[in-house]
């Protein structure tokens, strides 16, 4: 009797026992979820500031521009070559720069190989940078015997054509619009460069920081090497010194 009495109390406590086990597992489960304790927080610092080098030094203002506007010059009108009442799109750009008096002989000479596969100008483009509801006849000639990509873009006023842009980068120079501002870039050796123009009334001029144009360089080239002459923002093949601009 003793002993059926203790069976069935064993019976009654073993799912007690079970219960209580399970109870203890899921809040061993749970305690590695909630928080813990790493150690202690690291410390914050504060944010890195400037420390001026000469804290008592007061740099000079930055200059106003004074007195009159730059004057800006025109190219030298194309050689033998108008504008048809079609506009520029109907023109050769490949002749424009053979009677351009503004384009070096050796650019020239190396459009002899035009239309050949190895012809140096690009496909044109037409893109209207003045404002004016025409298109202007954007070009560019690749040399890679002088490392250098030559962009000219001509505008014509009335019949007369005239370049309102020549630029000299390194080779493969790229270009965009923006509106109708001209943006180029070329990648050399000093990294990537960017150069933006806007229609002034007389030519494309460099845009500053400040939005302002700047006046194009006096355009007479200063031998720099053997083969290569320094002008404006690129270099051009000195072979010969083109009268650039007029008044």
């Amino acid at each position: 009797m003793h002993s059926s009495v203790s069976q069935r109390r064993t019976r009654l406590l073993l799912p007690a026992l079970a219960a209580a086990g399970a109870a203890v597992g899921l809040a061993g489960c749970a305690s590695g979820t909630g928080a813990r304790d790493d150690g202690a927080a690291p410390r914050l610092s504060a944010p890195t500031s400037a420390v001026p080098l000469w804290p008592d030094f007061t740099p000079p203002p930055t200059p106003e521009h004074e007195g009159q506007a730059p004057r800006f010059v025109r190219y030298l009108p194309v050689d033998g070559v108008s504008a048809p009442a079609g506009g520029l799109a109907r023109v050769s750009p490949k002749r424009l720069l053979d009677k351009d008096p503004n384009v070096p002989k050796v650019v020239q000479s190396a459009l002899a190989a035009c239309p050949r596969v190895d012809c140096p100008l690009r496909k044109p483009v037409l893109r209207d940078l003045t404002g004016d509801g025409r298109d202007e006849l954007v070009t560019a000639v690749d040399l890679p015997k002088f490392q250098r990509t030559l962009v000219q873009v001509y505008s014509a006023e009335g019949r007369t054509i005239r370049p309102v842009l020549i630029y000299w980068g390194q080779l493969g120079v790229t270009g965009e619009t923006y509106g109708r501002d001209l943006v180029i870039t070329s990648t050399g050796d000093d990294g990537r460069l960017t150069a933006r123009y806007r229609w002034n009334g007389d030519v494309l001029a460099a845009v500053t920081p400040r939005g302002a144009s700047t006046a194009p360089d006096a355009g007479v080239p200063v031998p720099a090497a053997p083969e290569v002459a320094e002008t404006g923002p690129g270099a051009v093949p000195a072979e010969t010194a083109p009268p650039r601009r007029t008044p």
